[in-house]
């Protein structure tokens, strides 16, 4: 990809960002469930609602502003994710912390749409894949590096300083963007008719269910996975900083590997193979959460099978939406996001009804309805 590189890389540090501050709260949750004073369904409750803010907003900056010029987009929702990190740090109470948690959406809406859209135009179509990959690297980046620190610094400093670090990052983030970003990409403003036109396309509007509904099998479980990995696993709280990084490095190496494993299997059979190994993986921690020398392994390797499917499925929108690609990015985008909310509100629920052990079992449950849901736009 020659000179796109430095971009590519820059986008996808942006990503790292957005997904940050979406996931740190996971890696916090047991400070800030005792710091704010709150049960867990309320700390599940900041999960959700960032991410329901998050799908909403996405939708209203295509029609708002989806006709600024890409690189303006990006910097403005950077600073702004910023804002909100930090205001987080300074939260008193669980409604402060919620305020800014939705500032922090509104921050992140743009940015996955967004970086696509930019890495998209600085390489050739054959290389979508690939640059695809890099973007989404630094979602699983975010696993493998901004989770355990976040876990880290609030175990030793406190959880407010583990959102000023993030808070931190997301600046120097618009701070490449303003140095290392020059496109001069624009978008067009959407309306909500033209996103009905890409729904009404069945590919394209089934490709964007099955990243809801992959993404929402996965966070029932992952938004409380520190509740589980205590309460279940019996592990000790200590132990999740090392257990975070190790499986943030395994979806790492699955995001990394997944363009060549599209070559060898083709795109369609690594987005199959992603959401088997997904559901073996949430099988084994619902039947043998004691057999350690499964459940482990399982805990740090679920996320592969989401790395491995990410890609590929973005790759498969642009594919089927055709012209209309950039309003299909940042439609997948909000589903991508509102699985995380409704994933996050179904673990929640699924935590306060009938307790940790249930949740990989709900996961399960929701993967093989992807499954089928994704059978249907490969027929389509």
């Amino acid at each position: 990809m020659g000179r796109a590189w430095p971009i590519l890389i820059v986008l996808g540090f942006c990503q790292f960002c957005a997904s940050w501050g979406s996931l740190a709260l996971i890696a916090v949750q047991i400070e800030m469930r005792a710091g704010l004073g709150v049960t867990a369904s309320d700390i599940a409750a900041l999960v959700w609602v960032f991410s329901l803010s998050l799908a909403f907003g996405a939708l209203v900056a295509q029609v708002l502003i989806g006709h600024w010029q890409r690189r303006l987009v990006l910097l403005a929702s950077l600073l702004l994710l910023a804002v909100g990190a930090i205001g987080l740090g300074f939260a008193q109470s669980w409604e402060q912390a919620m305020i800014a948690r939705i500032l922090m959406a509104l921050g992140a809406a743009s940015v996955m749409p967004t970086a696509s859209v930019i890495a998209a135009s600085v390489v050739t179509p054959e290389q979508r894949p690939a640059a695809m990959s890099v973007v989404f690297g630094g979602l699983t980046a975010s696993l493998v590096i901004a989770m355990p620190i976040s876990s880290a610094v609030a175990e030793a400093a406190g959880w407010r300083a583990a959102w000023f670090v993030a808070g931190g990052a997301a600046l120097t983030a618009a701070l490449g963007v303003t140095f290392g970003v020059r496109t001069t990409v624009t978008g067009t403003r959407a309306s909500f008719g033209a996103m009905i036109t890409v729904l009404s396309n069945r590919a394209t509007g089934l490709t964007i269910a099955t990243t809801a509904l992959l993404i929402c099998g996965g966070f029932i479980t992952y938004a409380m996975i520190a509740f589980w990995f205590v309460e279940v696993g019996n592990a000790p709280r200590s132990a999740l900083t090392s257990a975070l990084l190790v499986s943030g490095i395994a979806s790492m190496i699955g995001n990394a590997f997944s363009s060549h494993v599209v070559r060898l299997f083709g795109r369609e059979g690594t987005i199959v193979a992603g959401l088997g190994f997904t559901a073996l993986c949430f099988l084994i921690l619902w039947a043998m959460p004691h057999l350690y020398i499964l459940s482990y392994p399982a805990f740090v390797c679920f996320g592969v099978g989401w790395a491995l499917c990410l890609a590929p499925l973005q790759a498969r929108l642009m594919e089927t939406a055709g012209p209309l690609a950039q309003l299909a990015l940042a439609l997948n985008a909000t589903a991508f996001f509102g699985g995380q909310g409704l994933g996050a509100l179904g673990g929640g629920i699924v935590y306060t009804s009938f307790g940790p052990a249930i949740l990989p079992l709900a996961s399960l449950i929701v993967l093989a309805l992807t499954t089928v849901l994704f059978a249907m736009s490969r027929r389509a």
